[in-house]
């Protein structure tokens, strides 16, 4: 029988052809004693990564949305060169009223570096879309300052429709009468201004003298304005809450109607 030392010397020599490089190449250069197969666990064992996510508490981010649209001028406003009849009523930069005037001539009546030219209603058109003489657009002067705080406050507006903060926007209804119009016409005028603000919208009535045809007296000129805030004060909490301009001459007024709920039977 061989003697013992040799048989361990033979496996000792066998070992470390055999297994001892591929146990260095599996260590990739790490001493067998810290490679993770034969390195000593100390402290506590760890705890299984699918246990770990279990016990870690999951924040969600939160992020607050945004109005990223363009709110350009000429979306609120039609202004200038997109005026596109030929002619218009306009009120200058010093209030004075011009009727029928060529829009080119409005146009440059004005310094373009300081003020617009703005489109107040946009006047009638045809089943084919020209312009009528008789009903052309109103316009006024508006400094570049006052149209652009204007802007603000309407995309301030729109902004916050947009992210669910407001209502929908509602639309001001527009009345335009002239001093010396006709009893019937009146009537009719102002049973859709009572009918504007009955549905709690705002209305800003434009009076001025008549462009073609005779110039209503200071009487006939109080008379309407006489009709005009009567009819109002026959609306439940509508209220006037701006005016400009003067009584015979071009006179802006702005009402704020108050909505009437209608009585449950």
């Amino acid at each position: 029988m061989p003697p013992t030392h040799h048989v361990s010397s033979t496996s000792r020599a066998l070992y470390r052809v055999f297994v001892l490089p591929n146990l260095r190449s599996t260590s990739n250069g790490i001493p067998l004693q810290f490679a993770p197969a034969f390195a000593p666990t100390y402290g506590p064992p760890s705890i299984p990564i699918s246990s770990r996510a279990s016990t870690q508490q999951v924040r969600h981010k939160t992020y607050q949305r945004k109005d990223t649209r363009r709110h350009a001028l000429t979306d609120y406003f039609t202004i200038d060169n997109a005026i596109t009849a030929p002619r218009v009523n306009f009120v200058d930069e010093e209030g004075k009223f011009h009727a029928d005037v060529a829009t080119l001539d409005a146009l440059r009546s004005f310094n373009k570096v300081t003020h617009h030219l703005v489109q107040v209603t946009p006047g009638q058109v045809d089943a084919e879309g020209r312009h009528d003489p008789d009903h052309p657009p109103v316009c006024r002067v508006v400094s570049k300052i006052d149209l652009r705080a204007q802007h603000a406050k309407k995309v301030d507006v729109a902004r916050k429709q947009h992210l669910g903060l407001t209502g929908p926007p509602q639309k001001n209804k527009n009345l335009e009468l002239n001093w010396a119009i006709g009893a019937g016409d009146l009537k009719h005028r102002l049973n859709k201004l009572r009918e504007f603000l009955d549905e709690g919208k705002r209305v800003e009535v434009l009076l001025g003298p008549k462009k073609r045809g005779r110039k209503a007296t200071p009487e006939e000129a109080q008379g309407v304005i006489k009709a005009v805030l009567g009819a109002v004060d026959e609306c439940n909490g509508a209220k006037e809450v701006k005016r400009e301009g003067a009584v015979g001459g071009v006179l802006t007024i702005v009402f704020e109607g108050s909505k009437v709920e209608e009585k449950k039977t």
